[in-house]
């Protein structure tokens, strides 16, 4: 069985880098620039709402590029491709 990438029309591929892109985006803006505010609403103590916030950063920059990546990789579908 090969790992190469199947075939998709380019329009999901768009959509796929677009969510990519708009996931790390708003994750840096949430994580970056909120992360005094967000841990203040929380009530948490601060070093564990902080690390829950890291990992919460952690996991919307790796699922942003694992979709701008599978979007970029991704085989434009052609009308002659049969397995």
């Amino acid at each position: 069985m090969t790992r190469a990438s199947a075939p998709m029309g380019m329009a999901f591929r768009g959509m796929l880098i677009a969510g990519g892109c708009t996931a790390i985006l708003l994750g840096i803006v949430l994580a970056f620039f909120w992360h005094a505010e967000v841990v203040d609403m929380t009530g948490a103590p601060r070093v564990m709402a902080g690390l829950a916030l890291r990992a919460f950063e952690a996991a919307v920059l790796y699922g942003g590029s694992w979709l701008a990546v599978r979007g970029w990789n991704g085989r434009p579908q052609t009308e002659t491709s049969h397995p």
